[in-house]
């Protein structure tokens, strides 16, 4: 890794205030198992982008971009499943009114 600079520093920060701005979502959903509000296509869209960071990151070696996207894509990957389950659970119930 380079030496500790400004730039770096910086990197770090914005990786770490971005990534765990994620966990009390994560919370909110492991609590409540609900996710009404959020967009499947959002949160499969922005699941695709982290990872695309995530390789992106690793292809420069650049540790902020990498290793916050690896933490971030393992919550957007809880979300994302959690807003296809729930949403799939919506539907079997509304096949077994019908």
């Amino acid at each position: 890794m380079k030496d500790c600079t400004i730039t770096n520093c910086v990197g770090f920060l914005a990786g770490f205030l971005t990534t765990f701005a994620s966990l009390p979502q994560v919370y909110k959903i492991y609590k409540t198992n609900k996710t009404k509000g959020i967009s499947i296509m959002f949160a499969v869209t922005y699941t695709t982008g982290l990872l695309l960071w995530t390789y992106y990151g690793i292809k420069l070696n650049i540790p902020p971009i990498y290793i916050f996207n690896i933490i971030s894509v393992f919550c957007w990957l809880y979300i994302s499943y959690k807003v296809i389950q729930n949403k799939s659970e919506k539907c079997k119930d509304v096949n077994n009114i019908n």
